[in-house]
């Protein structure tokens, strides 16, 4: 359905657009998205959606980091905030936070698995996005194990692999997964 053509400063049409194709690319994946369905449903032509946001590679990468800058800036705070002191604090944040969101939790599931190909445009920023997660998370880690980062990256694989189940089957208790699995690495929370 498109919306009806109305004049918006440049910013602001390139924001709709974005936000369109994060919807659209998390429920068909980036190989079943297309630029004309875009432009149809922003009420613009494929050309104007190009002049704003370029070619579908770039529009990709776009909504990627768009996505990530802002779900980087709530775990940096929620880092932070509980320092060293208590990971499982961070951690079960950042785990309801992506049961909140379960659309953006399919787009970056599809777009993952599409990227596994090395020829797949967003490729090299999956296997950025790993390493910088794992960085990221690893200070949380050093008193929990002589390997942070090697426990950060087994801590978001299985995030990944039970979100991934998640959104197969809807009946799968996520949290109760999460939690289960968090006690066994970091142990059990008290009351």
């Amino acid at each position: 359905m498109s919306e009806p053509r109305t004049r918006l400063a440049a910013d602001d049409r390139k924001a709709q657009i974005i936000e369109h194709a994060t919807r659209m690319i998390a429920a068909t994946g980036y190989q079943g998205f297309s630029m004309s369905a875009l432009a149809e449903a922003c009420g613009l032509t494929r050309a104007g959606v190009t002049h704003h946001v370029g070619s579908k590679q770039e529009l990709l990468i776009e909504v990627l980091r768009g996505k990530e800058r802002e779900s980087s800036r709530e775990s940096q705070v929620a880092i932070e905030r509980a320092g060293r002191q208590d990971p499982r604090e961070v951690l079960d944040l950042l785990m309801r936070r992506n049961i909140a969101r379960p659309e953006i939790v399919r787009l970056f599931t599809v777009l993952a698995a599409e990227s596994i190909s090395t020829d797949h445009p967003a490729h090299d920023y999956f296997v950025d996005r790993i390493r910088r997660g794992a960085r990221q998370l690893a200070p949380l880690f050093v008193d929990h194990s002589p390997d942070p980062e090697g426990m950060a990256i087994e801590i978001l694989s299985f995030m990944d692999g039970i979100q991934l189940n998640w959104l197969r089957d809807p009946e799968i208790d996520i949290w109760a997964r999460w939690t289960a699995f968090a006690d066994r690495c970091l142990g059990a929370r008290d009351g």
